[in-house]
């Protein structure tokens, strides 16, 4: 088994869905009382939401790069991610360690191509729907229509991940409201919905609608782990 580093803590709250779904992986693959091997460098949240704020992303990518450092150091094998919008460091933390990323959007565009998908709608935070970096990205990977929420949805999805979902609190109202978005999306044509961020899986699932529901957090931990288990 590999050894996984974990870039966690954006937001803690994901990073521990992260961690379950790893180790409920290795059980799966290996029975018994198995688990993943992993090391964990966990962000301060605190420290990068102010840099998120104020947009100073060459600060935000300098926390990034040195918990990345840190688990090279420690003799990871492969890095992870555990956030959407932390991605934007992806290509400083490559160039910095020279280890192997699982990167969430190569996953995720594998996924939208294995499953017929050509007009999803994006949701995530404000900079992953309506920001240069994410959207520049994926497009170098996937050839569909991106569809993207307009401004008044996008602050709604905004609040529920940033006001609420970090800090471990879900709300039925907000659900509804999420949906009512994906409804409307999907009149207008779209075929897939895309939980740009790895908190959204705490309030919306396959079970939530009949659209496809690509849950960016748990198709992320799967290739981690088929990484990990020697299965990719």
């Amino acid at each position: 088994m590999k050894l996984l580093g974990l870039i966690g803590g954006v937001s803690p709250e994901a990073t521990a869905i992260y961690y379950r779904l790893l180790n409920e992986a290795a059980r799966a693959r290996f029975g018994g009382q198995h688990s993943a091997n992993l090391m964990l460098y966990a962000l301060d949240y605190g420290v990068l939401i102010d840099h998120y704020d104020n947009r100073d992303w060459a600060s935000f990518n300098a926390e990034v790069v040195k918990g990345a450092k840190h688990l090279a150091a420690a003799g990871v094998d492969a890095l992870i991610i555990t956030s959407n919008t932390t991605h934007v460091a992806a290509d400083d933390v490559r160039a910095a360690t020279g280890l192997p990323m699982i990167h969430i959007l190569d996953v995720l565009a594998d996924e939208m191509r294995a499953q017929g998908i050509n007009r999803p709608l994006l949701t995530g935070t404000p900079v992953v729907m309506s920001g240069d970096h994410y959207r520049s990205a994926l497009s170098e990977r996937f050839s569909g229509d991106v569809m993207v929420p307009d401004d008044e949805e996008q602050a709604i999805i905004g609040r529920i991940i940033l006001d609420e979902l970090v800090d471990g609190v879900v709300k039925d109202e907000s659900r509804a409201q999420y949906l009512s978005i994906i409804d409307r999306w999907r009149a207008k044509g779209a075929d897939g919905v895309i939980l740009g961020c790895t908190e959204l899986c705490m309030i919306l699932n396959q079970s939530h609608t009949d659209l496809p529901v690509l849950d960016t957090t748990a198709l992320h931990a799967a290739a981690a782990a088929r990484f990990a288990f020697g299965d990719a």
